[in-house]
């Protein structure tokens, strides 16, 4: 709806009048905020994703992320377990249910999740923003919205109006939830390129591929157990080795946990790090400015009120490596 202005003081408006001007501004100035979002991805992706600008993103990873991140990898597989049980809710109508699981955390919120979010508020979306004593209050929607003509004639009269109705309801949270899934999938590409070095580097040093840290630690320890058993054979290590290559040799499950465990740690090492190289080919294959425009495509059906769904689905795709994993090495057993 727009309104006639006729050069007509504010006080000649109807609330009608006034609040179809408010929602008008706040509508435009949605869409042009949006639209100067998108024209930014590519530079951000530029800037941020490249070889350079990955190594100062993972310079925040350097700490506590080296505990967290294994902890997300290790929960991401109770989120597939729970994404499939708030699956069946909605379709069993269990609204509350569903609605209890969809308020889970996805994970630890990791140091360089928090420099990526404030990265992706204060650059890309151009929003305020506060974060480790860092605060930036340039707001780009509020700027495009108030540039709107016929608002300009309601601002000094009918502000407090104006400021209610320009702020959606629980935007920020919707927002930090967006963020959040955002961090999730870049852990799962993390740890899908860390499975994917562990299958090359296991298949090389024990001629048995491997899909993650169950089937590498078994493999590894049968192979130590093996080196272990020939050298200390009666009759000399070159006679051991024929001899157990008939023979199996018993893996302990004390040797099984310590050489899973030291897998599972440089697997997380792996993982922390591993952006570093993955970003700049995920830029260069257009993957990262294909999240990004979904992220701003969902900020901006919640600023025109639309229903939004941001969900990645990349994130379940290192889920299914530890899935063939399990299934793998439970079928060598039987």
């Amino acid at each position: 709806m727009n309104v006639k202005q006729d050069n007509l003081p504010s006080e000649r408006f109807t609330d009608d009048q006034i609040n179809a001007v408010i929602r008008n501004a706040i509508e435009n100035g949605a869409r042009r905020y949006i639209q100067g979002c998108e024209s930014r991805v590519d530079d951000f992706v530029r800037w941020h994703y490249s070889f350079q600008g990955s190594l100062g993103i993972h310079a925040h990873a350097v700490g506590w992320d080296v505990i967290r991140v294994p902890i997300n990898i290790i929960w991401s597989l109770v989120n597939i377990i729970l994404a499939f049980v708030g699956m069946l809710a909605g379709l069993a109508r269990l609204k509350k249910l569903r609605a209890w699981i969809n308020q889970i955390p996805p994970g630890l919120e990791t140091d360089m999740d928090r420099q990526i979010s404030w990265l992706v508020v204060t650059e890309l979306l151009q929003l305020p923003h506060e974060h480790g004593g860092k605060r930036s209050e340039h707001d780009a929607l509020m700027e495009e919205i108030v540039k709107d003509p016929s608002l300009r004639l309601l601002l000094d009269k009918k502000l407090d109006a104006f400021v209610a109705l320009s702020k959606q309801p629980d935007f920020e949270k919707r927002l930090k939830a967006k963020l959040g899934e955002y961090g999730a999938t870049r852990t799962a590409s993390a740890d899908l390129a860390g499975n994917a070095v562990l299958l090359v580097t296991s298949k090389i040093a024990t001629g048995q591929a491997a899909f993650g840290t169950l089937g590498a630690g078994t493999a590894a320890s049968a192979a130590l157990a093996h080196s272990i058993a020939a050298s200390n054979f009666w009759l000399g290590s070159a006679i051991g080795s024929y001899y157990y290559a008939l023979v199996p040799v018993a893996v302990s499950l004390r040797l099984l946990i310590a050489v899973t465990a030291l897998i599972a740690v440089v697997l997380a090492l792996i993982s922390t790090f591993i952006g570093i190289l993955t970003d700049p080919l995920q830029a260069k294959l257009g993957i990262h400015q294909r999240r990004l425009r979904k992220l701003i495509a969902a900020v901006k059906d919640d600023l025109l009120g639309a229903e939004s769904n941001f969900e990645l689905r990349e994130k379940y795709i290192g889920r299914l490596f530890d899935l063939i994993d399990v299934l793998t090495t439970v079928g060598r057993k039987m």
